[in-house]
């Protein structure tokens, strides 16, 4: 991999254009110098690339860290080549990263079935300036739908270190405004991530859920987590992930997480009137909430397009980017 050149202390091979770490273990979680080394890689303007082992798993806060800091992994195979953890591109050492091998393609992921893997909840919320702050909401929101329990702990990092409490959040949160804040949730059989930012002049909480597995999850506590969602939610999703088992992403490339169901808040359905959302080009359509904050709780199954199709149609429907 050539020489190594000055980097982050947790890289194992930092060069002009890549920081490379290297983890073997049967899991590997978003741990405090794994989080640093990848704002360190951008804002060197460069990519982390994390490399494991063809056994190996990352947990869902890891696997969504190297997404928002667009940085890769690399499966080195036993016989010694690499890949691409979540395509499975063959991939090679360029001098200064991994790139795709010359001529490789990304192979189709095998087949799944409907709704298998984890379920994938991810829940935006928008507080305007002068509204009160609810940070930690929506995770309580979630997990108790999905579970029946609250959560139970947050950190900076895996493993977290504070008993679950919306009071030390929100304090948290405010000694560190305006820069952006990224959490460690968990609770029983779920993990994610809540990311608090300010936008304008406006606070937006974002949370990412993995678990428990979709189909244990009977449908009417889905409907419970919409309802419970509508009037104060900018949006929610609901998917599921096959490639994604207990909240560790396995190194078998497989689909995106397939949608189940989105809900556009209160703030869309007024500028776009109670009318419009009803015509929302979606397989079943519900109104939730009351008064000026009702939402549109949108569900996918049972259509005669497929939800990807729908959901786009819906996107369009609204005058939204194909994939925001």
């Amino acid at each position: 991999m050539g020489e190594p050149m000055s980097g982050h202390p947790g890289a194992d091979r930092a060069t002009s254009e890549a920081l490379v770490v290297e983890q073997f273990r049967a899991v590997v979680p978003a741990s405090t110098w794994l989080i640093d080394a990848a704002r360190n890689a951008v804002e060197s303007g460069r990519t982390m690339q994390l490399v494991t082992g063809t056994r190996s798993g990352l947990t869902y806060p890891l696997e969504s860290l190297l997404a928002d800091a667009r940085a890769g992994w690399v499966v080195r195979e036993d016989s010694g080549a690499y890949r691409d953890g979540f395509l499975g591109l063959a991939l090679d050492w360029d001098g200064t990263r991994f790139v795709p091998e010359a001529g490789a393609t990304i192979p189709t992921p095998r087949e799944y079935s409907p709704g298998s893997g984890d379920l994938e909840v991810r829940i935006t919320t928008s507080y305007p300036a002068g509204e009160p702050l609810r940070l930690g909401r929506s995770t309580e929101i979630a997990t108790r739908a999905l579970t029946g329990a609250g959560p139970v702990g947050w950190g900076v990092a895996e493993p977290v270190t504070e008993p679950w409490s919306t009071s030390d959040i929100a304090a948290h949160c405010r000694l560190r405004v305006p820069r952006p804040v990224s959490l460690v949730v968990v609770g029983e059989g779920v993990t994610g991530r809540l990311q608090v930012s300010q936008v304008d002049d406006d606070v937006v909480e974002e949370l990412r859920l993995s678990g428990p597995a979709a189909g244990s999850v009977d449908t009417h506590r889905i409907e419970e987590l919409a309802a419970d969602c509508a009037g104060t939610v900018t949006r929610l999703v609901v998917a599921a992930h096959p490639g994604r088992i207990h909240g560790v992403r396995t190194p078998v490339p497989a689909p995106p997480a397939l949608p189940y169901g989105v809900l556009f808040g209160h703030e869309l359905v007024s500028a776009f009137g109670v009318a419009h959302a009803r015509r929302t080009p979606a397989a079943r359509v519900k109104l939730l909430g009351t008064g000026p904050r009702k939402a549109v709780w949108c569900r996918f199954d049972g259509g005669t397009s497929a939800p990807f199709e729908q959901l786009t149609d819906i996107l369009h429907h609204y005058g939204k980017p194909v994939g925001s």
